[in-house]
This record gives C-alpha cells, sequence and structure tokens, in this order.
C-alpha cells in the first residue's frame, strides 16, 4: 500500500501534525479495511472511533526529519492497532461499558468475539511490520506488544493486593503502557535515521512519557468526572485493581488501618463501606495532592530526558508535544477528593 511522499516535511524544522494526523487517518482507514471480511466492521468500530492517536503522532514526531514518510505512516498504523487491540481485551477485563462515549465493543458483539479481534488486531499488526526491508520493525514492535501483554497479566495478578509497592507498580505500568511509546519513539527515530544511542534515549522518552499516562489516567479513574473523561470511570477500585492512589494512600497510614483495608476489601459484603472508608481516608490524607505531586516529578523526569537528545527538530517538537499536554496537567489540579465517592456510588 502506497501513500504520497512529502518531500517538504523533510525540510521542514516543525512538522505538520494536523496534515499527519489526516493522512494517518486515511491510512489506518484503508489497512483497517484489508482485514478479513468478517472481522471489518468490528474492526472499523474499534479503530475508527478518533481518539488522541498519541503513538502514532510521538512516532511522527520522532522521525519527521529525513524519513520515508509512507514508511512512517505505515509503522504508525502498526503501533495503532496493537493499542486498540489491547483496549478491546482491556474493557473486557474491566468490563468497561463506554469508550471514548461509544458502546464498548464486548457490549456489543460480545465477549467471545471482541477477544479474538483483539487477537487478529495483534496478529494483523505483526503480519504489517514484517513487510519492512529488515527485520527491526517487527522486533521492536513485537517486543512492545509481549510487554503490552505481560504487563497486563502482571497488573491482573496484583488484584486484591493492595500492598502492592510503589516500585512494582511503576514496573509494570512501564511495561504494560510505557513501552509502546517507547515503541513509538525509537522507530520514529529509526526512519529519521538517529544511531542507536539516540534511538534508545528515544525509548526511554516515550516509556516515561507512557508511565506518565498511565498515572494520569490513575488520578481520573478516581478523582475525575465521566462525562468529560469520555469513559467509564471507578473501574480500578471497583475491581480492586491497585493503582497510584491507593498505593499512595497506603503508604501513608498506620499498619491499623492498614489491615482494615485489607479485610474490608475481602470480602464483597463490605464494598459499600469500603468504598466511603476509602473516600474519608482519601481527604484526611490528602491523597490527590500526593498523586498530582508524585506526577510532576515524573513529568519532569521525561522533560530532562528529551532535553538529552542531539537532534534539535526532534527535541524541539517533542517538547511542543510536552507543551501541549500541559492544559491536561493543569485539569488534575482542579479535582477533588470527593468526585471518588460520587464515580462509586
Amino acid at each position: 500500500m502506497t501513500f504520497l511522499n512529502h518531500p517538504s516535511i523533510v525540510a521542514s524544522t516543525k512538522p505538520p501534525v494536523e496534515k499527519f494526523s489526516k493522512d494517518f487517518d486515511s491510512a489506518l482507514a484503508s489497512y483497517v479495511a484489508e482485514i478479513d471480511g468478517c472481522l471489518v466492521d468490528s474492526a472499523r468500530k474499534v479503530t475508527l472511533l478518533g481518539g488522541k492517536r498519541l503513538r502514532p503522532t510521538l512516532c511522527y514526531l520522532s522521525g519527521f526529519t529525513n524519513s520515508k514518510y509512507d514508511d512512517l505512516l505505515k509503522v504508525s498504523v502498526i503501533l495503532e492497532l496493537v493499542h486498540v487491540a489491547s483496549l478491546v481485551h482491556d474493557d473486557i477485563i474491566d468490563n468497561a461499558q463506554f469508550r471514548r462515549n461509544q458502546i464498548t465493543i464486548h457490549n456489543d458483539i460480545g465477549v467471545h468475539d471482541s477477544i479474538l479481534l483483539g487477537d487478529a488486531l495483534f496478529s494483523y499488526a505483526l503480519e504489517l511490520s514484517t513487510e519492512f526491508q529488515d527485520n527491526s520493525v517487527c522486533k521492536v514492535v513485537s517486543h512492545a506488544t509481549r510487554k503490552t501483554c505481560s504487563g497486563e497479566i502482571a497488573q491482573n495478578n496484583t488484584i486484591g493486593n493492595i500492598l502492592l509497592s510503589l516500585e512494582d507498580y511503576i514496573q509494570i505500568i512501564s511495561d504494560k503502557t510505557g513501552h509502546l511509546f517507547g515503541a513509538a519513539c525509537k522507530l520514529g527515530g529509526k526512519f529519521n535515521g538517529s544511531d542507536i544511542f539516540e534511538q534508545n534515549i528515544l525509548k526511554e522518552v516515550g516509556i516515561s512519557l507512557g508511565v506518565n499516562y498511565q498515572l494520569y489516567d490513575d488520578i481520573i479513574d478516581a478523582f475525575g468526572n465521566e462525562n468529560k473523561a469520555g469513559k467509564s470511570l471507578g473501574t480500578d477500585f471497583a475491581s480492586l485493581k491497585p493503582t497510584l492512589p491507593l498505593i499512595l494512600l497506603l503508604n501513608e497510614v498506620d499498619s491499623a488501618i492498614s489491615d482494615e483495608i485489607l479485610r474490608l476489601s475481602s470480602s464483597t459484603e463490605n464494598h459499600q463501606y469500603l468504598i466511603k472508608k476509602i473516600s474519608k481516608l482519601y481527604v484526611e490524607y490528602g491523597v490527590l495532592k500526593m498523586c498530582v505531586e508524585f506526577f510532576n516529578v515524573r513529568f519532569n523526569d521525561t522533560i530532562s530526558l528529551i532535553n538529552s537528545l542531539n537532534n534539535t527538530n526532534i527535541r524541539n517538537s517533542l517538547t511542543d508535544f510536552i507543551d501541549s499536554f500541559s492544559s491536561k496537567t493543569s485539569s488534575i489540579n482542579n479535582l477533588n477528593e470527593s468526585n471518588f465517592l460520587a464515580i462509586h456510588s
């Protein structure tokens, strides 16, 4: 599949992201149209909903200079297919009812077919990644896909383990979320002609940024507003999945409170009382503030990694991207601990 090359993009020092976004949407639609006939309608429903397209955008921003535009589009499509496949499976695991204000696919076509749809999207992405001249793209995508799946399994194994350490949690989300961001940035660097050292820095930038996005989602899931978020909230705590707010709280409380929370969480009969207890403790210990402060430290680490890049144009493009994320980060300062109780009532 061939798309028009754009030599002007190579010479540009400021990437035309809007044009890339339009070209990406066209490319994604074209590739999805070539999937097996019985999958096309469902694949379109989950891939063409729109969304932030973070991984394709990061791939482009990491590789827009001196790159082959068609290859950059294709690898961006591959990364998005892996991401969407993981969302299909995540929504089943979390029993989420909505995704981007639309009913989730497993509530439309059933859980069985949705699992297989996610599998098919994973497989299709890996199939497309074998079509490059060497196996480096396939290797990077396969590694990131494996990390995404192993991170998800590791996180599922923590369900009910409210005493999970913060260090272990960061490792889990680095695998589950960060590595696909890292693959996007690294492959952008590959098509940009960056040396392996620079590619590895780009990978670390992506992983760090992916962790930031997961931490942001943790905060929104606990303290956000469903209408603004455009998706089901409160699913993490409802499934007793330890995330940043609960982990930070349990780092602060004494053993008596920790033991009580552990006892309450072991029985579904105590769930409503547990929600009220956690909500009160979040307010008492200022957990939202702690979450925001922890997030800001991690965010500054990402900025430091970006500043260490040698390629000025790529460094500037990623800095602009980070700046555009500042409005999202500032929005969490307007959240309130009491939202937690509202979400779960």
